[in-house]
């Protein structure tokens, strides 16, 4: 049964979210969320039970966040075309918060973990259908307006969301280079905001808008 909610119960989730935004799912430690949070274990499993729990609500929350900054970017656009690419630039903007994070749970689904895929399919596809829905209305101006909506979304959402995921995919496993450029140096390139704002130029254009 859910315990409702406490300055005890908002203390762990801010660790919780340090934590996976440091070192990813594999970092968020229970022990190391109570100390940053300087509450006591039994605490933390009388809120949430277990940390597989935990870990679901933490993500949770922080979609929620994420569709908050995205909501408002859309609305702060101007033309369709603008709220399009805002929509765009806050999907970069939180797989570069997750990039610790986000390779674990593609690793899950990758290995058909059911019940990775039911959390992921039931809470973190909301930006999706509203970046639909955005691309629906920027079809007809484009220089693909006669491709089905899933193709343009299909054609810029990876620029925005692999980049992220590589760059920390290549951190956990200690890469230092790439192609005789500094890992450090290409993290910051597309890692950026202008890095990621000029991704997401680049996919707009990329489909004729």
């Amino acid at each position: 049964m859910a315990r409702p909610a406490s300055g005890t119960d908002i203390k762990l989730k801010a660790a919780g979210k340090e934590l996976l935004r440091e070192k990813g799912v594999n970092g968020l430690v229970v022990r190391e969320v109570c100390r940053r949070a300087g509450v006591n274990t039994g605490m933390f499993h009388y809120y949430f039970g277990s940390r597989e729990e935990f870990l679901r609500a933490v993500m949770k929350e922080m979609y929620a966040d994420f569709m908050v900054d995205f909501k408002a970017g859309v609305l702060a656009g101007g033309t369709p075309r603008d709220k399009l690419k805002n929509a765009l630039i806050q999907v970069g903007r939180f797989v570069r918060s997750m990039r610790r994070t986000a390779p674990m749970v593609l690793a899950d689904l990758a290995h058909g973990n059911r019940e990775a895929f039911a959390f992921v399919t039931g809470n973190f596809t909301e930006h999706a259908v509203q970046i639909a829905g955005l691309a629906a209305v920027n079809r007809p101006r484009s220089a693909v307006k006669d491709r089905s909506i899933p193709f343009l979304v299909g054609a810029l959402l990876p620029v925005m969301i692999f980049p992220g995921i590589i760059g920390g995919i290549m951190e956990r496993n200690g890469v230092k280079s790439l192609g005789g450029e500094k890992l450090d140096d290409l993290m910051d390139e597309f890692l950026s905001d202008k890095g990621i704002e000029a991704r997401a130029e680049i996919a707009l254009r990329g489909i004729g808008l």
